[in-house]
């Protein structure tokens, strides 16, 4: 018979670990044990439980989902005598927030400007803190919902003559010697910068996109008293300057290859020669930017496979939900996208197979 001094005496003990990974909280039970009697049993015991514990609580490498951070920029309400138009920007809001709430982004990583608060410092103040708070293989979305500009070249990069630009809360929008030139737009250059510096810090591994329900040009300012467009065919620059023919695109600049920097995908709410009209609900009677609004109804559908979605496979969605949006309407609109990896699993994507 086998006697008690035969006999290993366990105490179970259950440890819980929770931690988030891409937004889903995850729950981990360990479950280990002690030796009371025998202390070179309970080093033992203690040194596999702290080997086990490890695994969980090593320091992210490559390959290691890392936070995800946003930054969103609303301006609709321009104050008096800036010379630009009212918009619905603040709407945008709750379609945006349900898109964060997608990606896992929560409170504490998105900052959220809107209107007197979106100065042109208040905005490059927030980029400087994303640039620096972004690690190693962070995700970071970026969304703008304002009006857009195209402005005369002020450093001769430009081989069509111009800069875009979006419009912040205090930029005017048209150019008066010695009162306002042009300070307070955030030029593609400026913005450029510090999209390469935020993908350098959230490296390979990392994911940036950029959204802008802007336009920089278009075809008109205004068609009708219920048509909102957000950009003007005005081309800021001193008076009497040669104006370049507009070429309408995307952000430039921004898109730079260097395979030590974080993908970048770019949508934006309108092609070449085409103005960004708002959208009207016409369930509620309600504005959006048509892009968010787009964006908003792709991303949420429950008919939508986020399973493997790629940038290129999202910009696909949004602009077949686009062209429905304005079928039958007086204008059109196709959203504008560029990537540095069209493989790249989308910021709204889930990893894995379809």
């Amino acid at each position: 018979m086998p006697t008690a001094r035969g006999l290993l005496l366990l105490n179970p003990a259950v440890l819980t670990i929770i931690y988030t990974n891409n937004g889903q909280k995850v729950t981990i039970f360990l479950l280990f044990c002690t030796v009371p009697t025998r202390p070179m049993f309970m080093k033992y015991t203690f040194s596999v439980f702290l080997t086990i514990a490890s695994l969980f609580f090593t320091p992210a490498t490559a390959g290691t989902a890392g936070e995800t951070r946003s930054l969103v920029v609303l301006i609709g309400h321009y104050p008096p005598g800036s010379g630009w138009g009212r918009l619905h920007c603040s709407d945008d809001r709750e379609l945006i927030e349900p898109l964060l709430e997608s990606i896992g982004c929560g409170e504490d990583n998105t900052t959220v400007l809107t209107d007197s608060l979106a100065t042109k410092r208040a905005v490059s103040t927030a980029l400087e803190s994303l640039a620096r708070r972004t690690s190693r293989d962070d995700r970071v979305y970026i969304h703008f919902c304002c009006h857009g500009q195209q402005m005369i070249d002020d450093d001769g990069d430009e081989p069509d003559g111009l800069d875009e630009s979006l419009v912040m809360y205090d930029a005017r929008r048209r150019y008066s010697e010695g009162i306002y030139e042009g300070a307070n737009h955030l030029r593609d250059d400026e913005l450029g910068r510090y999209l390469d510096r935020i993908r350098l810090a959230a490296g390979p591994g990392g994911n940036v996109t950029l959204v802008m329900d802007a336009c920089h040009s278009g075809t008109a300012d205004r068609a009708a008293s219920d048509d909102y467009i957000r950009g003007t065919t005005y081309i800021f620059g001193p008076a009497g300057q040669p104006i370049p023919e507009p070429e309408p695109s995307g952000v430039k600049h921004t898109a730079t290859l260097d395979p030590g920097m974080a993908p970048l995908t770019v949508y934006a709410a309108c092609g070449p020669d085409e103005a960004n009209h708002e959208y009207r609900d016409p369930a509620t009677g309600r504005y959006f930017g048509s892009l968010t609004y787009a964006l908003h109804r792709v991303v949420t559908a429950s008919g939508t496979q986020r399973r493997g979605l790629s940038a290129e496979g999202l910009n696909r969605l949004l602009k077949e939900t686009m062209d429905e949006l304005f079928a039958g309407k007086r204008h059109s609109q196709t959203p504008f996208f560029e990537t540095t990896d069209e493989g790249k699993i989308s910021i709204f994507g889930i990893p894995g197979g379809k």
